[in-house]
């Protein structure tokens, strides 16, 4: 155990949203050190064997083979798939509504005798992958992606031991429900099917809004946090980067800032096992916003969509009638 508490930016967001841009460059900047989604560690490390952004699978990536180590003397002491069913029950996978319904018990986990002895075991095993990371990586703040609120609300909350903050990252609901309904190849156990899971878009309106929601609720709730729109991000990432550096209370140089380029970044390989294939993508990685939805998205869908999420639309200071900005 460390003497102080360890510092863990969280960043919350729904699926598809471009957070492994901001993942990623987070992780270029001296004092952070980019982990991916650590509560998947279980499955699609342990389980599926997950490529590392290293470019080796998981069970041979030199990091995280040292992380096992540190945490449980050997990733082989540990049921990963076991200590992944469990997670799942916390998030109530087995639930029609499950992330939502799940969210006042991670907030008062005495509401159930069975939550809270499960959601003990289960911080028990993360508590010492958060402590490896951390010692491991030199100290660095722990930038971990796993976005679900489940997830976000048990670190913020109940994690008593880690210093955790929130990065907020929003994307255009329009964009979001477009990407939603394209076919993409799925990573991983091929037995949950060749595609990733697609949804109408109205359906993707409502998840947009309850997952952001959430998320303002933490910040209603004390959690310090800071909102970064991705399409901020890819257009200009300088000033979104060193707003959420301060928000650990680091100050983000120029020079720290080097790798950026006009409308690129350099970026290196880093220790990421599980998220987007973006993750798997080094050297230079040109930012730009994905705006084919402008084009793609049927009209009728876009009208809905808007209608659904327009309050949420206009707090985050998105404009009704098209992108935020212009295509460069």
């Amino acid at each position: 155990m460390t003497d102080s508490p360890i510092k863990v930016l969280c960043v919350a967001a729904t699926g598809q949203s471009g957070s492994t841009i901001l993942t990623r460059t987070l992780g270029e900047l001296p004092g952070f050190f980019a982990a991916g989604e650590v509560g998947r560690v279980w499955d699609k490390g342990l389980v599926e064997d997950n490529t590392c952004s290293c470019g080796q699978p998981f069970s041979v990536c030199e990091f995280w083979t040292k992380v096992g180590e540190h945490a449980f003397g050997g990733w082989h002491h540990v049921d990963g798939a076991a200590v992944g069913r469990l997670r799942d029950t916390l998030s109530l996978k087995h639930l029609p509504l499950q992330h939502p319904f799940a969210l006042p018990l991670l907030q008062w986990p005495s509401m159930s005798k069975t939550y809270r002895a499960r959601l003990e075991r289960y911080m028990q095993h993360m508590q010492p992958v958060y402590v490896a990371i951390h010692e491991l990586s030199g100290g660095q703040v722990i930038v971990d992606s796993m976005k679900i609120p489940a997830h976000v609300y048990m670190m913020a909350l109940q994690m008593r031991d880690l210093d955790v903050r929130v990065a907020h990252h929003v994307r255009d609901s329009r964009g979001y429900a477009y990407s939603q309904i394209k076919f993409v190849e799925r990573q991983g156990d091929p037995s949950h099917g060749d595609y990733r899971v697609r949804r109408p878009p109205w359906k993707s309106a409502l998840k947009w809004n309850w997952v952001n929601q959430s998320f303002d609720h933490l910040t209603a709730r004390g959690v310090r946090s800071v909102r970064v729109r991705y399409e901020d991000l890819v257009h200009d990432p300088a000033p979104e980067l060193r707003r959420v550096a301060e928000l650990l209370g680091r100050t983000v140089t120029s020079s720290d800032l080097s790798f950026l380029g006009d409308g690129e970044a350099e970026l290196g390989s880093g220790h990421i096992p599980s998220g987007s294939r973006g993750r798997l993508r080094s050297g230079r990685t040109t930012l730009r916003e994905d705006l084919e939805w402008v084009e793609a998205l049927p009209s009728e869908d876009r009208r809905t969509v808007t209608t659904i999420t327009r309050p949420l639309l206009r707090r985050y200071g998105y404009r009704l009638d098209g992108p935020l900005h212009e295509a460069r």
